[in-house]
This record gives structure tokens, sequence and C-alpha cells, in this order.
């Protein structure tokens, strides 16, 4: 996918979300780029496996679902759904 190489990372503004999209390991994701406890960039985390870390407070949360792995954080990241069309890649809010 030319528009989102393997290992990188965009933020978009939609309706005034901040969402992270990021390709890691051929799998494109979408996720809020805010932290749920704190304001955090998300786009700063570490991604290992099917998780990112918030580079501030270190709580953990699965790529695809949001889902909170360790605290402090205790709400799930908001996640959005994928679309991809001949080579673009487009973002469900």
């Amino acid at each position: 996918m030319s528009e989102l190489p393997e290992g990188e990372r965009v933020i978009v503004e939609v309706e005034g979300e901040s969402i992270l999209v990021l390709n890691h390991e051929g799998k494109i994701y979408a996720i809020s780029n805010i932290c749920t406890h704190e304001d955090a960039e998300m786009a700063s985390g570490i991604v290992i496996g099917d998780t990112i870390t918030c580079p501030v407070h270190l709580s953990r949360f699965r790529l695809d679902s949001g889902e909170v792995l360790n605290p402090p954080a205790t709400r799930p990241l908001k996640t959005y759904k994928v679309v991809i069309r001949e080579q673009e890649v487009f973002v469900e809010v």
C-alpha cells in the first residue's frame, strides 16, 4: 500500500476527532490518537505485536479493539473501521 507504507503513522482530524492511522505488520489500524487516561498522543506510543503503549503512563491497548490491557487507563480507545479501495485508505467515522 503506497499511501501508508509499513511502519508509517499519520494523524487525521475528522469532525473534531484526532485519529491515528497506522500500518503495522501489513494491517491498517485506525484508533483514537488521544489516550483515554490522559491527553497523551498515542502517535508517539510504542507498537509491539497487536498492542500500542501510551507514551506517558504506559497503559497498553489492543490495536484491533482498543481494549485496555493494563492500568492506569480503564476505558478502551475508540477504534474505526478501515476500508481499502484501489490502494487508498479510508477511515469510517
